[in-house]
């Protein structure tokens, strides 16, 4: 299939039969592992559960297909550019899968869990300590969020420290955009969320469907939320289960399965060409991508660089991106839904990709003259040695995944020994993905040098560079310079509120990224989903995926 054709796959299915009342619909998710099962926003770290959880979690505020907050959701916000503030309105109609009202309190309790140190969330971050008061809460200085005014029952007050252009786009990090059942979750502690029952087995939701049964981190089933502020759900049920890449064609068109999550391009292949499913397609929030630990955290869980690290040389860093055959990979493995991506902001976001960087083309001479250039030394092996004559041996850490992604890290460690790099697998083999994760994100490892991931990214097309500030979580690299924090910093300025100055910073951030290459942007691709023909409503528009799931039914 040409890259051409991948780009005319419509983002919905149009089935002109009618719909009939009730039915369950059978979900398929492809996951080579399992699902950590966390059902709150605040505390999941994982895409699978997030993905198996969209018919019950859904955000607080309505988006149209830029990703700006729009009114008509469980609650609108608005914004006030001069007293620096927020100002959120919870629908008189808006219910928890129990029948309690969604408060102002679960707002406010939603930001408590993430900044509160006991709970283990990781998703504090610079953006939301911008509001304020929550960083005296973070660090145990106050017992309250001083920024977050509760005015009555639906009306909640954010007070900002500054505003920020990106503000009024969903995902943008300055607002947290879920809600958490105070009444429900009080009386237990932050250090236990994590693992109690009412988060993994009986979570109460706002969204179109609660869930009835959960199999730890193998299959749900949804029922309708009678309290659901919007129409009313078509089905009588959703049963959702995870599959393995192997059995996923197979057990689709076998008739398992009505829809088809998270499936990759060989399966897209094995499905395509059935007659009855249509395909459905749209370019991804994501990039993979090749990472390099440079850094480590410091005591006060900040990230610093560390001299000692092997990967802690550009030159090197550079010489491996550019002995990567990424076109080569996605010609094979890609089935023409992945094009190699030249910088890590995807060209979903249109103009925010800056198209004049061409990220890291397979040169192998480049490669190696870079090496010879900056003194790593060809041994009788054929393996160089660092240009302290030191050993150069790089660890790096990939989870365990389907055969065509596991053959293509196989050839990228053929690839290096090309050049002369020598890279081995972190205790000889692939990782289990949650496990690796866990090791990335505790940020204490220092046995490994590189890793491969892939991130989906947040919709407002700035966050993509907060993700690698210095305190956040998710620069798991630990990259810090000078030039980059000030560059992420540009972004969210008083001059940012320029357009044309905010995309020339966000270019000039992706350049840098480019050149120092300790996130080498692997893939761009195109999401596709397969649907059964007897499924009424499904699509992967932007500005539809707010009632998506209440609108989703069988036909007759």
């Amino acid at each position: 299939m040409s890259e051409v054709q991948a780009d005319t796959l419509k983002v919905e299915y149009a089935n002109p039969k009618p719909a009939k009342k009730g039915g369950t619909l059978h979900v398929g998710y492809v996951n080579e592992g399992a699902f950590k099962g966390i059902f709150a926003p605040e505390l999941m770290n994982d895409g699978a559960t997030a993905d198996v959880a969209v018919f019950g979690s859904i955000g607080l505020f309505k988006i149209d297909n830029n990703y700006n907050f729009v009114k008509g959701g469980i609650a609108d916000i608005s914004f006030d550019k001069d007293k620096k503030l927020a100002e959120i309105e919870i629908s008189k109609k808006a219910r928890w899968s129990d029948g309690q009202p969604v408060v102002a309190r679960d707002l406010v309790y939603a930001y408590e869990i993430i900044a509160n140190k006991d709970s283990g969330s990781e998703r504090y971050t610079d953006g939301l300590a911008n509001i304020e008061g929550l960083e005296e809460y973070h660090t145990g200085k106050a017992e309250t969020v001083s920024g977050l005014e509760i005015k009555d029952e639906r009306h909640l007050v954010i007070h900002f420290k500054k505003m920020v252009p990106a503000m009024t786009v969903s995902g943008s990090g300055y607002i947290w955009e879920y809600a958490e059942p105070y009444h429900y979750l009080k009386d237990v502690a932050f250090k236990d969320l994590a693992k109690s029952d009412k988060i993994r087995k009986k979570p109460l939701f706002y969204g179109p469907y609660t869930l009835s049964k959960v199999v730890d981190g193998e299959a749900l089933q949804w029922v309708p939320n009678r309290y659901y502020y919007g129409k009313k759900p078509q089905l009588d049920k959703i049963s959702v289960e995870t599959v393995a890449t192997a059995q996923a064609a197979t057990a689709t068109k076998s008739g398992k399965y009505e829809i088809l999550l998270n499936q990759n391009p060989g399966i897209y292949t094995k499905v395509k060409e059935d007659k009855s499913f249509v395909q459905l397609g749209k370019k991804q929030l994501y990039y993979t991508y090749l990472g390099f630990r440079v850094g480590k955290l410091g005591q006060d869980g900040v990230s610093v660089m560390d001299k000692d690290a092997i990967a802690n040389d550009k030159v090197l860093r550079q010489a491996m991106a550019y002995a990567m055959n990424i076109d080569q990979v996605d010609q094979k493995f890609g089935y023409g839904l992945s094009k190699r991506a030249n910088t890590v902001v995807p060209v979903a976001f249109g103009k925010w990709n800056n198209k004049k960087e061409k990220g890291y083309k397979f040169d192998l001479k480049k490669a190696n003259a870079l090496l010879d250039k900056a003194g790593y030394k060809r041994q009788k092996d054929g393996y160089r040695v660092r240009p302290d004559g030191k050993k150069l041996t790089l660890t790096l850490l990939a989870s365990k995944s389907n055969k065509n992604v596991e053959a293509s890290i196989t050839n990228y460690i053929q690839q290096w020994k090309k050049i002369g790099v020598k890279v081995k697998l972190f205790n000889g083999r692939f990782q289990e993905f949650n496990a690796m994760i866990e090791k990335l994100t505790a940020g204490s490892a220092t046995d490994f040098d590189m890793w491969f991931a892939a991130w989906s990214t947040a919709s407002e097309p700035t966050s993509v560079a907060s993700i690698y500030t210095a305190s956040s979580p998710y620069n798991v690299g630990h990259f810090v310079t000078k030039e980059n924090t000030e560059l992420i910093a540009s972004l969210s300025s008083k001059k940012a509120f320029s357009e044309k100055y905010r995309l020339e910073q966000f270019y000039k951030w992706q350049a840098y990224m480019n050149e120092e290459a300790f996130i080498v942007p692997g893939s761009f691709t195109t999401q596709t989903v397969t649907v059964a023909k007897n499924v009424k409503g499904m699509s992967l528009g932007v500005a539809d995926s707010y009632s998506l799931w209440d609108s989703v039914a069988l036909t007759k």
